[in-house]
Formats: structure tokens, C-alpha cells, sequence
């Protein structure tokens, strides 16, 4: 039993670290999709004439739907409380905006030039509720402010509140319609970029270089260069610790080892018995080679038991972590999620498996083998 749980606690801490990072990594990529897009178009500078670009890549086999847009900082107010906001200036109409899928109080449909959608956390900061108005200051305004001028903030009553789980966009995010945005930064026609969604997101480097070929003025990013650092920090994350996890399953294979040296040695006037009856040496080594097998796939199967409790109660856990050793919410500061979020990938459950029976098969060898080399004279005589 001592043995099983050793073996049931490795594969359970192996899996549930292969999870969790699974998790963090496709919710990354996740957002940065949805965020970005599947590839996105900007120049040195803001793009001069984007509705003649957008009707040719509209046109394009492979891209699903394209749309125009701007961002910036701005200040928010209302009352006594304010805010340094992102703000994004959007296409209305495009039925491909993300963000239509995590409003979670008010109407995607009602954003018009004089209201605004805000993220959960930035809602907070401001204390304001759908249907309340904020003050809004861009950059724009305030470089007329320093010429002499004193221009009035723009109005925007709060029309939707969204929440995406991703703290870096819930505490920054506002969006109002890109016509708009144009007129308070003074862009006129102009956008910031070029917003592509693919058919096939998967193949968004390849597309991204046949669509950048006889257009050297832009740059055409596939979804996989942003915050490729990022990604590949984490893909490096999960497989060190994919190893570190694994040797726990090592250790426990010596436990796996000792507890079938101790049997054989109980058993040593039994294996001698069976010699001197006619046992071959192989089936003396499948004898006790069985016995650890047996232990390495029972431990198995209570891994994925363990896996799946500590899963389930994972925010209970965390929470209790973070109330313990941590100052604030961890997750959140670090991987700007407001859950621990999850992916079960076959792949590794499989490859788990393996190896913990490969190796617990391998620890229950070695006593099989001194137990098989005994010969019957000898093993009689260890009473």
C-alpha cells in the first residue's frame, strides 16, 4: 500500500502540474487571439488609406474577416476617482469581435460614439456601474491643453461591462467605436493596424508571409510571434517541471524495489519449493516482476484519481496557499488570470503511464532477478 500511494502521489503531482500548464498556455494563446487576432497588420506609421487594404484582404481566400483599428492610453474620471485606461477603437459592426462574448452586464449592440464598454476591474477602479458616465482624456486633449486651449473631456456613458478572466485586459480595457477614436486623436481617416481573422489560425505564419509579399511598408505578425518570449517561457516552464515531477515517480520506484526485496526474502524457502518442483527461472521472474507491474499500474490509476480530486478543488487549494504563503493572488499577478485554468491533453496522461509502469516494471526486475539466480540447495537452507 505504502508503495501504490508513492507511486499514485508521482503521477498525481506529474499530471497535475502538466495540467495546470497546459491550462496557462492555451489560455494565453487564447487571448492573444482573441486579442490581436490571428495576424495583424501595422506599419511605421498609422495606415494612410486601411479601406482599400481591407477590400483586398477581405477578397483573400484564407482570411476570414478583417477590421481596422486604433488604441492609445487615456484618462478615465468619474467623480472623485480615475484611471489610466487602454482604450481600442473598434469596428461596431463586425460580428468577429471577441469581446461580444464576455459582456457580462449590459449590451455589445448599444456601443455607439457616445458610449463605451469597460473591463470588470477597470469598472471597479471607477466605481461605476452600466448606464453611469465617465470623463475621458486623451492625449490629444491635453496637447491642446498646453497650446492655451482648454478643451472639454469627452462624455461616454457605460453601455456594457466585460469580464475575460485575463486581468491585463478586464483592469484596462475600454472600447468605443473607431470613428470616434479617430476624432479624439486626431487621427482622421487613419487606423493603428489591420485585424485578420484566419480560417485555419494554425497556418497563420505561412499566410502571413504570402500576404506580406509586394506590401514592404507593413508588417504582417502572425498570432504566434506576440509574446512569443511569453509562450515559449512557459512551454520551457512545463517541461523542466515534467522532469523534476518525474523523479518523485523515481523515488518511489525504490520503495517499489525494497518491498519486493523484503518479499523474496520472506519467500526465499518458497522460491527454492518451486525450483526444486520444476519452476523456470523466467517464470521465478515473471513471479515477482508481476508484483511490480501490479504496483505501478494500481498506483496509476490511483494517480489519476488524486488527479482528477486536486483538480476539482483546485481554487480551495489555492486559496488556502495564498491565504498561507502568498501576498495576494498569485495567479493573477503573475499569469493574469483570475482562475487556474485547465487543459487535459491525452498525450501526456499516456506518456505518464508509460514511464511510471516502465519504471516500476524495472524496480520489481532486479529482486525477480536475485530471486531467479537463487539456486534450491541454498534457498532451502534460509529458513
Amino acid at each position: 500500500m505504502v508503495s501504490i500511494l508513492g507511486v499514485g502521489l508521482g503521477v498525481a503531482s506529474l499530471l497535475v502540474v502538466q495540467t495546470v500548464m497546459n491550462g496557462f498556455g492555451e489560455e494565453h494563446r487564447l487571448r492573444i487571439r482573441e486579442s490581436f487576432g490571428d495576424c495583424v497588420i501595422v506599419g511605421q506609421r498609422p495606415l494612410e488609406q486601411p479601406e482599400k487594404l481591407l477590400q483586398t484582404l477581405r477578397a483573400d481566400s484564407a482570411v476570414s474577416s478583417a477590421t481596422s483599428y486604433a488604441e492609445g492610453p487615456a484618462l478615465l474620471r468619474q467623480g472623485d476617482y480615475s484611471a489610466v485606461a487602454a482604450v481600442r477603437g473598434i469596428e461596431v459592426g463586425d460580428l468577429h469581435q471577441p469581446a461580444r462574448n464576455y459582456v457580462v452586464l449590459g449590451a455589445f449592440d448599444d456601443l455607439d460614439d457616445g458610449r463605451v464598454i469597460l473591463g470588470l476591474g477597470l469598472a471597479r477602479q471607477l466605481r461605476v456601474r452600466v448606464g453611469d458616465h465617465v470623463e475621458l482624456w486623451s492625449p490629444a486633449m491635453a496637447e491642446r491643453a498646453e497650446k492655451g486651449k482648454a478643451p472639454l473631456p469627452a462624455d461616454f456613458e457605460v453601455c456594457a461591462i466585460l469580464r475575460t478572466g485575463f486581468t491585463e485586459v478586464d483592469d484596462r480595457a475600454a472600447l468605443i467605436p473607431l470613428r470616434r477614436f479617430q476624432a479624439l486623436w486626431n487621427l482622421g481617416p487613419r487606423a493603428h493596424g489591420l485585424i485578420l481573422r484566419l480560417k485555419d489560425p494554425a497556418k497563420a505564419p505561412d499566410t502571413a508571409d504570402r500576404l506580406s509579399i509586394g506590401r514592404s511598408g507593413l508588417r504582417f505578425v502572425p498570432w504566434q510571434e506576440l509574446k512569443k518570449n511569453f509562450l515559449e517561457a512557459i512551454r520551457f516552464e512545463k517541461t523542466m517541471l515534467f522532469f523534476l515531477m518525474f523523479i518523485i515517480t523515481l523515488v518511489a520506484s525504490f520503495s517499489i524495489g525494497s518491498t519486493l526485496f523484503s518479499a523474496v526474502i520472506r519467500r526465499t524457502r518458497e522460491v527454492g519449493v518451486l525450483v526444486a518442483m520444476g519452476a523456470q527461472r523466467w517464470q521465478i521472474i515473471a513471479l515477482f516482476g508481476l508484483q511490480g507491474w501490479l504496483i505501478g499500474a494500481l498506483g496509476i490509476l490511483l494517480g489519476f484519481i488524486l488527479t482528477w480530486l486536486i483538480l476539482f478543488f483546485r481554487e480551495g487549494i489555492l486559496g488556502a496557499i495564498n491565504h498561507t504563503f502568498g501576498d495576494g493572488d498569485m495567479v493573477a499577478n503573475i499569469y493574469q488570470f483570475s482562475k487556474v485554468p485547465l487543459h487535459y491533453d491525452a498525450h501526456d496522461f499516456i506518456i505518464a503511464a508509460a514511464f511510471t509502469l516502465l519504471v516500476t516494471t524495472l524496480a520489481g526486475l532486479v529482486p525477480a532477478l536475485w530471486a531467479a539466480r537463487r539456486k534450491p540447495s541454498e534457498a532451502m537452507r534460509d529458513v
